[in-house]
């Protein structure tokens, strides 16, 4: 292992070996050119390594140490703190003498030296060169088409008792980052309950982690579908997704009909929609929107199908250049054409927006206008009816989420006493369905659309009991506590669904200094978000982040993704209850521990950073000399040449 290592120190060195070598050689223009034809500086010389030499000695000592051997050497490398150094000679024969001489050498009393010929920089292109053209050849993905399958669901083909225990492997790995980023976050002040779970040694996940939970459906669930209109391989005008990136110059569109995600509802609406633009006879004969040219007219289709049977088409088109009696034909056109077919295979709510910008993906809160039927549809869950406009955000697999908000309706353990807090709630959808088993529910959410579709969420519902709130969390959040008489006598509970982005910094703040929050459920779509967020939640109190720490007790996955790499993941955290509630002796002595603890891992910090100073110190004194030797070296090249 050790020698390994060495090894890959090697590799590492070499890159600033090569700025020394490069000075005895003339610039090259860079082209490409076959393996066999690479020219590389100094690439007659013949290397190799010697491992086992003490780590302070420098280039100096160890140049005294190769001529008291008498061997004649064309370049030496050798840095202080690493245990190998570097002789270049000028041919093979000389190198593999010294190879064996030193094969073993007996240094001092206690060290034998290894060597190991190293491979030269010309060879090492060349390798470097071929395995990259068989790369090439083998999984050329990038310059290749990828199928249809590959982008919408590219676990497609692996069996969904195997994708299960893939993403139980991802959220493990997850609740281990948990835990040593808590750790990092804590450096001045280790909370006990991460000091405690240390000592059990058994622990590696920040909490126990329930089985993941299977989606009740894996075929046609999305509910949701955001088609790409373009052309297809034979430049025809096509509704689908597109088969690669735009960056990389993929801009052919593919039928997306044996996707296994999308539902059959949607695809029918997709069906239709791309005979319209296609057959001009339909009332259409307006181009797809070319993102090479950023011209053309049809630029995407959004399908929503929801289990209460109720269906919106949202269709973005470029008005650049129309005028806007152009624009009232084609919207007099489409809705006409829609309104036109049978009964069974009509849309209950159809619009249009008008986008004429660059990128791909429109501002989310741009305009939409309705042109046939209501300005939303409704969906259901957990006996709650919501209204869903098309800006606003649902999730995309209505049975697992079902499984979900049950679960989170569990863990939260409300009673008739409980003021459930809200926190970035969106439509009210959590809370609502949940508000029947508390005294109240608040909802907190920066967007007033937002919280607009809540009220008139909670008015559908017939729900009373529930106030939403404009404005920021961490504004917001403090006038509820000076409310509510510091929270005393009240019992709040918190819940938390925040976009893929996470929580901003200033909510999880708020979050941690409203003490009356005992319980928080935090629901992550997006896990590499949830880890810096669990980390302050948890981490101990600091000048930055004040509050009794929360504890993370217990998580579980939700499969609301089936097919694809993404998961649903819930952690319950508990705040720390203060060890001062019971006897004055059992106090004293509950704080005189934790106060020894805690100086005990102060004093050790301020150790590890006293030693981590002087280690720095000696590194810059190290490297000055390096510089200073290789500056010699570079001097000695040119008297030289």
């Amino acid at each position: 292992m050790e020698q390994v290592k060495d090894e890959n120190i090697v590799e590492n060195v070499e890159s600033k070996d090569n700025s020394v070598e490069s000075t005895t050689t003339t610039n090259e223009t860079s082209t490409e050119t076959p393996s066999d034809q690479i020219y590389v500086p100094n690439s007659t010389l013949h290397s190799m390594v010697i491992f086992g030499l003490p780590k302070y000695l420098d280039s100096k000592k160890f140049t005294k140490f190769l001529e008291q051997n008498n061997v004649q050497f064309k370049k030496i490398k050798k840095i202080v703190k690493e245990s190998f150094g570097i002789v270049s000679f000028d041919s093979v024969e000389d190198r593999d003498k010294y190879l064996e001489y030193f094969q073993g050498f007996q240094y001092d009393d206690k060290t034998k030296l290894k060597t190991e010929a190293k491979e030269e920089k010309s060879d090492r292109m060349k390798r470097k060169y071929e395995e990259k053209e068989s790369e090439k050849k083998e999984d050329n993905r990038e310059s290749k088409l990828q199928t249809i399958e590959e982008i919408v669901c590219p676990w497609y083909n692996i069996p969904y008792e195997e994708q299960l225990r893939k993403k139980k492997k991802q959220i493990e790995k997850v609740m281990i980052n948990i835990k040593s980023t808590t750790r990092k976050e804590s450096f001045h002040n280790l909370p006990q309950w991460l000091v405690k779970r240390d000592k059990t040694k058994e622990e590696k996940m920040c909490c126990k982690l329930e089985e993941i939970v299977p989606s009740p459906v894996t075929e046609n669930y999305r509910n949701k579908a955001q088609y790409t209109i373009g052309y297809d391989v034979d430049k025809k005008p096509c509704v689908g997704f597109s088969l690669g990136r735009t960056g990389n110059g993929v801009t052919i569109v593919a039928d997306p009909t044996n996707a296994p995600l999308i539902s059959k509802r949607s695809n029918e609406i997709r069906r239709l929609f791309n005979e319209y633009i296609t057959e001009p006879n339909l009332g259409s004969n307006r181009k797809p929107f070319d993102k090479n040219s950023h011209s053309g007219f049809w630029r995407q289709l959004t399908v929503r199908d929801f289990t209460s049977g109720e269906t919106m088409a949202t269709i973005q088109f470029n008005h650049k250049g129309l005028t806007a009696e152009e624009l009232e034909t084609e919207k007099n056109n489409l809705k006409n054409y829609f309104k036109s077919l049978p009964e069974e295979q009509r849309i209950t709510s159809l619009s249009v927006q008008a986008y004429d910008g660059i990128s791909n993906a429109a501002p989310v809160d741009l305009a939409v206008e309705t042109i046939d039927g209501p300005e939303f549809i409704h969906e259901n869950l957990l006996g709650c009816q919501f209204r869903v406009s098309a800006n606003a955000f649902f999730q995309i697999n209505t049975k697992a989420t079902e499984l979900l908000y049950s679960k989170v309706l569990d863990w939260a353990q409300v009673s008739q006493d409980t003021t459930l807090l809200d926190i970035c709630c969106g439509t009210g959808t959590i809370g609502q369905c949940i508000s029947k088993k508390v005294k109240k529910v608040i909802g907190l959410e920066i967007s007033p659309d937002a919280v607009t579709d809540s009220i008139n969420n909670a008015k559908l519902n017939q729900i009373n009991n529930a106030e939403y709130i404009v404005g920021k969390a961490e504004d917001t959040l403090p006038t509820l506590l000076t409310k509510s008489n510091g929270g005393k006598d009240q019992e709040f509970i918190g819940i938390v669904d925040p976009p893929r982005g996470g929580l901003h910094g200033d909510v999880l703040k708020a979050i941690r200094t409203f003490e009356p929050i005992k319980k928080l459920v935090y629901v992550s779509c997006n896990q590499n978000s949830l880890i810096p967020d669990a980390a302050k939640l948890c981490k101990g109190i600091s000048k930055t982040m004040k509050g009794t720490p929360f504890v993370p007790t217990k998580a579980i996955a939700f499969d609301l993704f089936p097919h694809t790499d993404l998961v649903e993941l819930v952690v319950l955290f508990e705040r720390v209850e203060n060890n001062t509630t019971t006897s004055n002796t059992t106090t004293t002595t509950t704080t005189t521990t934790t106060n020894s603890e805690t100086q005990g891992l102060e004093n050790e910090k301020e150790k590890e950073e006293n030693e981590k100073e002087e280690e720095d110190k000696k590194r810059k004194r190290d490297e000055n000399e390096e510089i200073e030797n290789e500056n010699n070296e570079k001097k000695e090249i040119k008297l030289e040449n």
